[in-house]
């Protein structure tokens, strides 16, 4: 069966490659010998559509193996043979997901996991704002670690403890937590989606605004920029990916506005100051360039996700074919 699943991504036959695969979703990762080549990495060769490249992912193809040969990973190979293809390159970057993203998962999957006005959600939430600064996931890191240092710097408690305890954000208005519940319950939950962190896509029904700000843009205009780009990227991590790019523009528009003090206009450099690490330019961010590179950049971004979920929103999955 690994050669019939060679054969076909080698032929690009995406309809009956993904057919079998959806019967055996264990044969995602099949390599060819000798040289290695996923059906992934195969999709990358032939420049497939992206919804072909959507659903190997959400069945669980993995971005970060490399072949035998050359030691390339799926979107290296799309970079040589396809460098025109951003879209390609944007879906299979090696990115594993942060523990932010891995804890909006697991409340979008498990809807009943907490009680209404339930402490433990208003601690879980502000875990993922916390989180949301992360810039990528380290691989093999513990996340139940990292999980366990932040509750017990948020709180003041220790995870390990037995009993409950209040929590909230004024003195006349206070949750409880149950450190069993997170032992317990969350633990397990992160400990599943952490092992899977690698091949985990970005999905529809958990996605933000600030998921398609990695990877960062490889030119920044004025060197504030950066350190823009990266505080935008938390302040809109609980903000739903919208679905049409207006929504995109005024969004970003808002949350430039919101943290330089003036209004984007593609004709205004703006000074910030806490940006300013020395050299010229430092601080400086330049409207021209959000207005006209990143912006834009963002609503690719959001459409070319849009079309690898395609084949889900479809039924594409008996007629998934290159487009």
């Amino acid at each position: 069966m690994h050669t019939e699943v060679s054969r076909l991504a080698y032929m690009g036959d995406w309809k009956n490659l993904l057919d079998l695969i959806r019967r055996r979703p264990h044969l995602v990762n099949a390599a060819s010998g000798p040289k290695g080549y996923t059906p992934l990495h195969q999709a990358a060769w032939h420049g497939a559509g992206l919804t072909v490249v959507g659903e190997l992912l959400a069945l669980g193809a993995d971005p970060t193996l490399r072949t035998r040969l050359k030691n390339q990973s799926p979107r290296e190979i799309a970079f040589e043979k396809h460098p025109d293809r951003e879209d390609l390159q944007f879906l299979m970057h090696e990115r594993p997901r942060t523990l932010a993203q891995l804890m909006r998962k697991i409340a979008a999957e498990h809807p009943n996991l907490f009680d209404a006005y339930d402490g433990n959600q208003v601690l879980f939430d502000r875990l993922i704002v916390t989180f949301g600064s992360d810039s990528c996931c380290v691989p093999g890191s513990d996340f139940n670690e990292r999980l366990a240092s932040a509750f017990a710097a948020i709180t003041g408690h220790p995870l390990a403890r037995a009993e409950t305890f209040e929590f909230g954000p004024s003195e006349g208005f206070r949750f409880e937590i149950d450190p069993i519940f997170w032992s317990n319950r969350i633990s397990r939950l992160l400990g599943e989606v952490a092992a899977k962190a690698p091949t985990i896509p970005l999905e529809q029904h958990w996605v933000t605004l600030s998921d398609i700000f990695d990877p960062e843009p490889t030119s920044w205009g004025l060197r504030g920029s950066l350190f823009l780009w990266r505080e935008m990227k938390q302040l809109l991590g609980q903000i739903p990916l919208p679905q049409r790019a207006e929504s995109i523009e005024q969004t970003i528009a808002s949350a430039y506005a919101t943290l330089t003090g003036e209004l984007l206009s593609a004709q205004t450099n703006v000074t910030v100051r806490r940006y300013d690490r020395g050299g010229m330019s430092s601080g400086m961010i330049s409207g021209a360039w959000w207005a006209a590179t990143y912006i834009p950049l963002m609503q690719r971004r959001a459409r070319w996700l849009s079309e690898s979920w395609a084949w889900d929103r479809t039924g594409a999955r008996s007629t998934c074919t290159e487009t």
